[in-house]
């Protein structure tokens, strides 16, 4: 297996942007010899090549999952190992001069929820940030604190002894 990484540009990969249906084209770089499907089914019971193909496929929806925060496939959905590779087989047996980056492409547009976007905490300005020390700085001299008693607990009274005969 080559040793160094072969990019593949995969003009049916390309991704719909936000904008009016354009179409971008990406670059993928894929670590074997080939992500034909026709290499996939080539390797057929080779659960060792199969899995650095699944490890490839963690990363690349990993990688989806950075890049689209408010569109992520859930820790959980993505199959895995043997259940993987089924959905992989079925889509090479339907697709069979795409790739499995095709494959798992679509894996990931069935997969992926909408996630509630968040509003993001505001970065304090120096300023801010200043005014909210000075106001904290205040606030521990205003409340003194109250001094703490201690005491060093009384010996008990010793036990009555028994009458000597």
């Amino acid at each position: 297996m080559r040793t160094v990484m072969t990019s593949l540009l995969l003009g049916a990969a390309a991704l719909t942007s936000g904008t009016a249906g354009a179409q971008q084209q990406i670059n993928i770089f894929f670590p074997f010899d080939s992500a034909a499907c026709a290499t996939w089914s080539k390797y057929a019971g080779n659960n060792a090549i199969r899995q650095q193909y699944e490890f490839w496929i963690l990363g690349l929806v990993s990688g989806h999952n950075y890049a689209s925060p408010v569109r992520q496939v859930p820790t959980g959905k993505l199959p895995t190992g043997e259940a993987l590779y089924v959905q992989l087989d079925e889509y090479c047996k339907e697709n069979p001069s795409s790739s499995v980056v095709g494959g798992a492409f679509r894996l990931i547009e069935q997969l992926r929820e909408t996630i509630p976007a968040t509003k993001p905490k505001a970065i304090p300005t120096k300023t801010e940030a200043a005014k909210a020390e000075a106001v904290k700085g205040e606030a521990t001299k205003a409340a003194p604190v109250a001094p703490v008693k201690t005491e060093t607990p009384k010996a008990a009274p010793a036990a009555p002894t028994a009458p000597s005969k």
